[in-house]
């Protein structure tokens, strides 16, 4: 898959002279250990506030801002990674890829698949000054809080809840959410339930998930979660299993609770 690469494809393939390596771990994480080289950075913590186009664009101007700021140009390797498969990179390749950069992976497996192939790791290095990056939005990546609830309801469109059960009933006690729940008509799916190892399970295990949940792979599928995380990292798992129509609610639920005239569903 064009969006992950293994670590022994690192190891043979890419030049390391050459990518930029984001450790996109808590620092305390990437001071134990982390690939020589990599650059210790996460927009996790970065929400999408509003994604109307407007708010769109503003969110597309301050990522590419601070990914100028540690280095990353459309023209040099990007390759992100962190414990295993998890959240924090999946929501910075897909960012990445939503702005336009056209050779950014994930390390399927994360640090432990690299230890597990031999890799060695390393000292860090300066991040440098800020260089030029182009902005080349991809529209098709991403959808914004106005069609979700144009569509709600609509032949074609399934909402994945990929959060855990106690967020999807609203039952949780999410601190900066106003309101709790799930968008009305949502399938629940955890997003924990499309990785097994550490790493993305076959393509036809998702499936098989898929079907018993009723969820039509033919349809337009589109993730949630809470901040874009979780749902990056669905997102790139539906995309592993060949499926046609995938879109990322980048503002996710913590946008979606904040608008009081948009409607929520609770168990």
């Amino acid at each position: 898959m064009d969006f992950l690469i293994e670590p022994e494809e690192v190891l043979d393939k890419v030049g390391r002279g050459n990518a930029l390596f984001i450790d996109a771990r808590k620092p305390a994480e990437y001071a134990a250990g982390h690939i020589s080289g990599a650059v210790n950075f996460s927009t996790y913590d970065i929400f999408a506030l509003d994604t109307r186009p407007e708010g769109l664009k503003a969110f597309a101007r301050d990522m590419t801002a601070r990914y100028a700021a540690i280095g990353v140009t459309i023209g040099r390797p990007v390759v992100v990674y962190e414990a295993d498969t998890g959240i924090r990179a999946a929501r910075d390749l897909w960012i990445l890829q939503y702005l336009g950069h056209s050779d950014v992976r994930m390390l399927h497996g994360g640090l432990a698949a690299w230890h597990a192939a031999g890799g060695d790791l390393g000292a860090a290095v300066a991040t440098g000054t800020t260089v030029a990056l182009p902005v080349r939005v991809q529209p098709g990546l991403v959808i914004g809080c106005d069609e979700i609830a144009k569509r709600l309801g609509a032949k074609g469109l399934t909402l994945l809840d990929v959060r855990n059960a106690d967020e999807h009933a609203g039952r949780d006690k999410t601190a900066c959410c106003a309101r709790r729940g799930h968008i009305p008509g949502s399938v629940w799916i955890e997003w924990t339930g499309f990785l097994e190892g550490g790493r993305f399970k076959t393509p036809q295990a998702i499936r098989a998930l898929l079907d018993q949940r009723g969820v039509n792979p033919d349809s337009e599928i589109v993730p949630y979660c809470h901040r874009g995380a979780r749902s990056a990292n669905t997102y790139y798992a539906l995309k592993h299993a060949g499926l046609p129509k995938v879109r990322n609610y980048i503002g996710s639920w913590h946008e979606w609770s904040a608008r009081s005239e948009l409607p929520l569903q609770r168990d």
